[in-house]
């Protein structure tokens, strides 16, 4: 649905995408992800043909970039910061984007009326100036659909959003992809949302993708290992300690002087090492009064490829 070789773009001398290929499936949602400035948006806008591309090539749906007009009627788009016209409700608004994609009116209104109503908005008449950031939001990827496109680009759609209506958007998005088959193409600093709906990540640092592939696939290529927290009895540290050391099943072991009894241990990077670990323990006849064991993360991996402190 989506496929791009050797994409670049360029400012001036200044390079924002460097020969970037990437292939999209219907139905996938794919996390395009990276620090501030690694080319991100640049790439967004680039295949919503918003500017021009320096090199390379990309289809969508099957059309060219080269023909923008074709392109712009099988997309939706969610930008970073979407401007709303304030003194129109969200049902005019809807309306007349989609008279803009050429539908009579009546299938106007339908389309409105049906996505409103998808979206939580169907019983609100009042202008946008009205409309709480979350309801913007919502009114936004109503928008990006009114078409029916076949490939969605979403830029930061939770930014500014509580936890709910954070998990609003991405049961939406989950939902378009699945029942209607849109490719959905996110960007987002939320990695915990993307490591939960994402079917496919790329991470891009400095112009370029660094990494690609499933959330799975991306952890494994970062080398990155889990960590956790055992708590056992204080009798039992010293012993512990010498287990898992003796076993190499946790990459390194520490005590917490504050809380005895307590083992801070990064794990190892094997497929099972987190039951590996408490299998050690309970082979040594130790039992753990309660552990909370993390395998590596989306975060932990982005952190290792990019050299960035990622907050929650």
């Amino acid at each position: 649905m989506l496929e791009t070789r050797d994409l670049t773009v360029t400012y001036g001398s200044f390079t924002a995408a460097d020969h970037v290929s990437i292939r999209v499936e219907s139905g996938e949602i794919y996390g395009l992800l990276g620090p501030n400035g690694a080319g991100k948006t640049s790439m967004i806008r680039a295949l919503t043909t918003i500017i021009p591309v320096a090199l390379g090539t990309a289809t969508i749906a099957g059309h060219p970039l080269t023909e923008p007009t074709a392109v712009r009627s099988v997309i939706g788009v969610l930008p970073e910061s979407n401007g709303y016209p304030n003194a129109q409700t969200g049902r005019a608004y809807l309306r007349f984007y989609g008279r803009l994609f050429g539908l009579s009116r009546r299938a106007a209104d339908h389309r409105a009326e049906r996505l409103l109503h998808q979206f939580g908005l169907g019983h609100n008449d009042g202008r946008i100036s009205t409309f709480s950031r979350g309801m913007r939001q919502r009114l936004g990827l109503a928008r990006a659909l009114i078409n029916r496109p076949a490939v969605l680009f979403l830029d930061e759609p939770t930014l500014g959003l509580d936890p709910a209506g954070q998990d609003d958007i991405m049961s939406h998005l989950t939902r378009i992809a699945v029942e209607d088959g849109t490719c959905v193409v996110l960007c987002s600093h939320l990695l915990d949302e993307v490591e939960r709906v994402c079917d496919r990540v790329a991470i891009m640092h400095r112009s370029r993708i660094v990494a690609e592939g499933t959330v799975a696939d991306v952890i494994a290529s970062a080398a990155v290992t889990g960590h956790g927290r055992v708590r056992m009895s204080p009798e039992s540290v010293g012993a512990a300690e010498r287990a898992l050391r003796q076993s190499a099943i946790a990459a390194s072991v520490r005590f917490d002087n504050t809380r005895p009894g307590d083992l801070d241990v990064e794990l190892g990077t094997g497929e099972h090492a987190r039951s590996d670990l408490l299998r050690v323990l309970l082979d040594a006849g130790i039992e753990p009064w309660s552990f909370d064991l993390q395998g590596a993360s989306l975060s932990d991996a982005f952190r290792a490829l990019t050299d960035q402190v990622v907050t929650p």
